[in-house]
């Protein structure tokens, strides 16, 4: 009976933290000059999102939990949810703007994170960072984790043309690495950052399938570009699952074996890098979580709902709860990873 009871007591305990979660924060809208960014309703009442000439419709952003810390706070605990890890929205990375202009939107950004974690503590903070220029994000990842209490960030996949795997980049993963500072690398939509696909381009599939697509190539250049084989102690989050790259791993291992490039590529055992790799629950399906989770391992997989996005995951910690896993296992998963990884006491 004791044991029983000491079980229960633990589930009951357990502390349930979200690593998918955006803000938008009323106080730095405007702060990227023409850029923006600014959210509101249209004359009709279309709530819209602006980021440059990116412009999001039917999603609400002002006065929702997406920008408003009290509403926040509520619809966690509707659905169950005791701590988060609030991020950048995607759309705001602005790695095309002139550098002082994105820099000062960062830091404002930043600022504002901090201060709504320093006054919250149910609330943890990922910086953004100005990735258009190396030397600059390495000064603000320092500034945002030494002096702001940040505890990750939080990175686009691709930056303007440069990819994860470029050299210019290693500085800034010796920074992750000295300051025990993992790394989230969501994509933002290719449209918004400039580029276009017309193959993307109906039906949200730059959303639906692109940002699965640039995450499994943004995991195949930290592999096999070398990031992961030379910061060994780099820890990289990849939201949705991992895009494609759980999924479709064998193909890496296949061409490391069998492509002629392969042989020899890596110092360090492919077993040993992907290790550096954990990933979200927001895959939509209960049968996708239990592939990810039973070929992943339990231990690096994460809470993620895209809280008060259009596809939040509201049934994330009942889809965790249903696993065939045993409860310490759970409640890794459930919160527990997410302290390890980042680092929250």
């Amino acid at each position: 009976m004791i044991g029983f009871l000491t079980i229960v007591q633990e589930l009951v305990t357990t502390t349930v933290l979200d690593v998918h979660s955006h803000i938008l924060l009323p106080g730095v809208m405007g702060c990227c000059g023409p850029a923006g960014p600014e959210m509101g309703l249209r004359k009709d009442g279309t709530p819209f999102f602006r980021s440059g000439s990116y412009v999001l419709e039917d999603v609400k952003f002002a006065g929702s939990p997406f920008s408003d810390v009290a509403l926040r706070l509520e619809r966690m605990g509707e659905l169950g949810i005791d701590e988060q890890l609030v991020s950048p929205n995607p759309i705001t990375y602005f790695y095309r703007q002139p550098l002082d202009v994105a820099t000062r939107f960062v830091r404002r950004h930043n600022d504002l994170v901090a201060e709504i974690a320093r006054g919250e503590p149910r609330l943890h903070g990922a910086a953004a960072l100005p990735m258009q220029d190396p030397d600059s994000a390495c000064t603000e990842l320092r500034r945002a984790a030494r002096d702001l209490g940040l505890v990750a960030s939080y990175i686009g996949s691709e930056i303007d043309g440069m990819a994860l795997s470029d050299s210019r980049f290693d500085e800034l993963w010796s920074a992750h690495e000295e300051l025990g500072v993992p790394v989230v690398v969501h994509p933002a939509p290719r449209s918004s950052e400039g580029a276009s696909d017309a193959m993307l381009a109906p039906w949200d599939l730059e959303i639906l399938y692109g940002f699965l697509v640039d995450e499994a190539i943004a995991v195949a250049h930290l592999l096999l570009g070398g990031v992961l084989d030379r910061h060994p102690r780099l820890r990289v989050h990849v939201p949705h699952g991992g895009g494609f790259a759980p999924y479709q791993k064998g193909r890496l291992e296949a061409g490391l074996a069998k492509r002629p490039w392969g042989p020899g590529l890596l110092s360090r055992s492919f077993e040993d890098q992907w290790a550096q790799l954990s990933f979200d629950t927001a895959v939509h399906r209960d049968d996708a979580l239990a592939y990810l989770v039973a070929t992943e391992g339990a231990e690096r997989v994460l809470l993620g709902t895209n809280f008060a996005g259009w596809d939040q995951e509201v049934r994330s910690v009942a889809m965790v709860e249903g696993l065939d896993l045993r409860d310490d296992e759970k409640a890794a998963v459930l919160g527990g990873n997410a302290r390890r990884i980042f680092n929250i006491t």
